[in-house]
């Protein structure tokens, strides 16, 4: 049986649109991840524990934070992540 993956989109649900899901890499090396802390309790220690994880990996990892978690990361968070990351790890909450 296919193995299926689901993934939560964390942007508002006020207005649903259909993406279409990027193929999941075959090879993470040479590849950079950011961890984008959202400033909610205990996201940065989560971070801290999967940034660790990662880098013993081998893995090239960058961090980045929101100033509150209650608003959008500003556009140079989200620039600077395009620009030097892969991926994203993103820390939720609730």
């Amino acid at each position: 049986m296919a193995e299926k993956n689901f993934l939560r989109d964390p942007t508002s649900e006020a207005a649903t649109t259909i993406r279409p899901t990027l193929a999941f890499p075959r090879d993470f090396n040479g590849k950079t991840i950011a961890l984008l802390d959202i400033s909610k309790e205990r996201s940065r220690e989560f971070l801290d524990r999967v940034a660790l994880k990662l880098s013993d990996g081998g893995y090239t990892v960058k961090r980045y934070r929101k100033g509150s978690h209650s608003k959008v990361a500003p556009p140079e968070i989200t620039e600077a992540i395009v620009r030097e990351a892969d991926f994203v790890i993103e820390s939720l909450a609730d």
